[in-house]
């Protein structure tokens, strides 16, 4: 008869002989019980902005629109870039959870899900690769996809593609096994998800292999630079795209030192280390490291005591050590805004170290230990009817208070963003002149003309359009129209019932050399014009009828996306190929 230790021995081997299936219900159920945490534990970061990105590309898919340009949940519906800027790739299943629950919160816990089981599964596959045990490689997998708990901020995207960048320098560094095309791969799903955090971890990749500067050849370092090449190739897309974008006028994110949403004087002004080391967001990921450092370091192998060498280089140089206030923030380090995004993703880099370790236990106590903080610090701290920022923040609203107004507010601004709007969060891809409170009260969404010259009726604004009819005083004198919609290269105006007129632009007028030393005095971007009436779509009509305003891809958007369908394609049918040719010739007689 089997005795207990035989029937739990075969319990768990079910569970590590489908391991991918193992860690797809753990992602399931963890998400399930964190709901509440998931949608409230960030409130205080981006969590709305977020929520709106979903919400907005369910609008976009419900108006048959699949690579939407712009996001209407934004500026009373006068159009937000955030698509070209920030990558949709990763919203698109809970964008359709949305269309089908038509429930906010449903929708975000659904991107958490992708998040967590995604991490839990890239994070088993590498750690197996690496060690080839399974038992230990499945709770790497369940202990990395709980890590980074605050999905309403936009770096807890990246967390699943974090081990497979570790494990991709791993292998060309310690096992000389050159692979630029699954590196290439990793580098452009970063590039297309979370630009700032792909800054990040190519500095933390740069200290890793500089830690490994003895084992570097010419053809590792090429192997390295044609993972580059690959991933510009894979997004060239979206990297076409943000250029053409951020040539074609000065975004309010080109003012580095910028006094919004936080005063300039904040920008970069980082503590002193002890500071820094008490304000961490993961404090259990310090203690780990901890151990790391003066317990375990001697067994572990040279990649995992460099994983915890950079992240102890990361923690250092994110506090006044290094010269952040007098000499970084004046240089494109500014898109940081705190210097303490260059330590995010150190749990990532210490938990992969010490389950590399050769200690029996370790990573069982590891897993335990960070699982355990988790549910505690998360889904049993977040209830219903808890307060949890009413200290610290004055939110007095309960967490089932917090999602009921998410939920309702998604709602709304999904059948009618002209009345319910969403913050934009930095207004990072608004123009450099942009007024930011005509944004709030929504007065940027109102028309601006000479009424003596021309009568504008009949407004219809619906999903990418805006229409309306014009009545000129005077037939052909051209008369100007600024219009409910924030201008970004790729607006069309179409004229019809005898309308003409030109086509969308921006309004400039020369800076006064009052302003050029204002903006001299302020660090703003070195420019000698300013955008008038915040950066909005401007036509000059010359006879009336009726005006048709709508985004169309420009030339190259269609030229770079295709290039990008492309280049996957080919990726895949090579993929598909050498699969097929290795199974013929394993199979043949």
């Amino acid at each position: 008869m089997m005795n207990r230790n035989e029937s739990r021995r075969e319990k768990l081997n079910i569970f590590y002989q489908h391991p991918y299936v193992t860690l797809f219900v753990y992602a399931l159920l963890m998400t399930l019980i964190s709901y509440i945490s998931i949608n409230t534990n960030s409130q205080i970061y981006d969590y709305p902005f977020h929520m709106a990105r979903i919400v907005g590309l369910a609008q976009s898919i419900a108006n048959g629109d699949l690579l939407p340009n712009l996001n209407f949940l934004f500026t009373h519906g006068s159009g937000y870039a955030v698509p070209m800027f920030y990558g949709n790739g990763i919203l698109y299943i809970p964008a359709l959870v949305y269309l089908v629950t038509r429930v906010g919160t449903v929708a975000f816990a659904s991107y958490a899900f992708i998040i967590m089981w995604a991490t839990a599964t890239t994070s088993y596959f590498c750690l197996y690769k690496m060690t080839q045990n399974k038992a230990k490689s499945l709770l790497f997998g369940m202990t990395m996809a709980i890590a980074f708990p605050y999905f309403g901020f936009g770096m807890s995207a990246i967390p699943p593609l974090i081990v497979p960048l570790i494990y991709c320098i791993y292998k060309v560094i310690f096992q000389d096994k050159l692979n630029p095309i699954p590196l290439g791969i990793i580098i452009a799903l970063m590039v297309q998800t979370h630009i700032i955090s792909t800054l990040v971890l190519a500095i933390s990749s740069f200290i890793l292999v500089l830690l490994s500067v003895n084992k570097l050849t010419l053809k590792k370092i090429i192997s390295f630079v044609f993972s580059i090449v690959i991933a510009v190739g894979l997004s060239i897309g979206f990297v076409l795209q943000f250029i053409e974008q951020r040539l074609s006028q000065t975004f309010f994110v080109s003012w580095g030192l910028r006094d919004y949403p936080f005063k300039s004087k904040t920008i970069l002004d980082a503590g002193n280390l002890f500071e820094e080391i008490t304000n961490y967001y993961f404090p259990l990921a310090l203690v780990f490291l901890i151990i790391g450092g003066g317990v375990v370091y001697k067994s572990l192998p040279k990649i995992g005591r460099q994983l915890l060498v950079t992240s102890t280089i990361l923690l250092v140089a994110t506090s006044n050590i290094l010269p952040w206030y007098s000499v970084f923030r004046y240089t494109f380090l500014t898109v940081f805004q705190y210097s303490n995004r260059l330590s995010y993703f150190i749990p990532a880099f210490v938990i992969t170290a010490l389950f590399l370790a050769e200690k029996k236990r370790l990573y069982k106590v590891i897993a335990v230990v960070q699982i355990g903080f988790y549910l505690v610090t998360n889904p049993l701290s977040f209830l219903p009817n808890f307060a949890n920022f009413k200290e610290e923040y004055n939110l007095t609203a309960t967490n089932a208070a917090v999602m009921k107004e998410q939920n309702e507010m998604a709602d709304k601004a999904f059948q009618n963003p002209l009345l319910t709007t969403y913050w934009a969060s930095g207004s990072e891809y608004f123009n450099l002149d942009i007024n930011h409170k005509r944004v709030q009260n929504g007065t940027i969404n109102q028309f601006i003309y000479d009424t003596n010259q021309v009568t504008v009726e009949n407004v219809r604004q619906g999903y990418n359009l805006l229409m309306f009819d014009v009545q000129l005083n005077q037939e052909g004198k051209s008369v100007e129209l600024t219009l409910p919609r924030i201008w970004y290269k790729g607006y069309v105006a179409e004229y019809s019932a005898g309308a003409k007129g030109t086509q969308p632009q921006i309004a400039y007028a020369p800076l006064t050399s009052e302003e050029l030393q204002q903006y001299k005095k302020k660090y703003k971007p070195n420019v000698t014009q300013k955008a008038l009436n915040d950066g909005r779509a401007t036509i000059s009509v010359t006879h009336s009828g009726t005006v048709s305003v709508f985004y169309k891809r420009t030339f190259a958007q269609i030229v770079g996306f295709t290039l990008q369908s492309a280049a996957w394609l080919l990726l895949f049918y090579l993929y598909l190929h050498l699969t097929l040719t290795r199974f013929v010739r394993e199979n043949s007689v």
